[in-house]
């Protein structure tokens, strides 16, 4: 059991590693961007690209945080609550209403990414498929639920903390 929650953490680190290289990316894109306007020219497609980079970064980001239990959360619910039993009871319900909320944006993004490549839509700048876009995105919610159901199976509801 504690294999799947080895392979999911190092699934998770390798993801949010690239998110770390995507916001540097977007990062030196804008900031070149913004000097190369300030003499009088500029890159539309650096707009474009920063703008990809960012929201990849963000659905990267999102199994690693959710394996770690830094995502989101009201933590006024966790401060009322006290134990380990009770925290662990509050991290099934919270796992479950997040699957099940993946699950919705996973069957809804699935028609908008299966639409793109039908429609065989483009960027319009760089002209990249959308459809590639999507399916990162989609492929992301999918390992973030994959995340959830092995925190709950394999690893009794507790987050994983451990480093890679």
């Amino acid at each position: 059991m504690q294999v799947c929650v080895k392979i999911t953490r190092y699934v998770r680190t390798f993801l949010f590693s690239i998110s770390a290289l995507l916001i540097a990316v977007a990062t030196a894109l804008a900031t070149l961007n913004a000097i190369v306007r300030f003499a009088g020219k500029g890159f539309t497609w650096s707009e474009e690209l920063c703008s990809y980079c960012i929201v990849l970064m963000v659905y990267l980001a999102i199994p690693y945080l959710e394996g770690a239990g830094d995502q989101l959360c009201i933590s006024a619910i966790d401060l009322w609550v006290k134990g380990k039993t009770g925290q662990r009871i509050l991290n099934y319900i919270r796992g479950i209403i997040t699957s099940v909320i993946m699950v919705v944006l996973g069957y809804h993004g699935l028609d908008v990414m299966m639409k793109a490549f039908k429609r065989n839509q483009v960027t319009y700048v760089l002209q990249m498929p959308k459809g590639v876009l999507y399916a990162i995105a989609m492929i992301c919610i999918v390992v973030a639920l994959v995340v959830w159901v092995v925190l709950m199976l394999c690893n009794k509801g507790d987050f994983d903390h451990d480093n890679a």
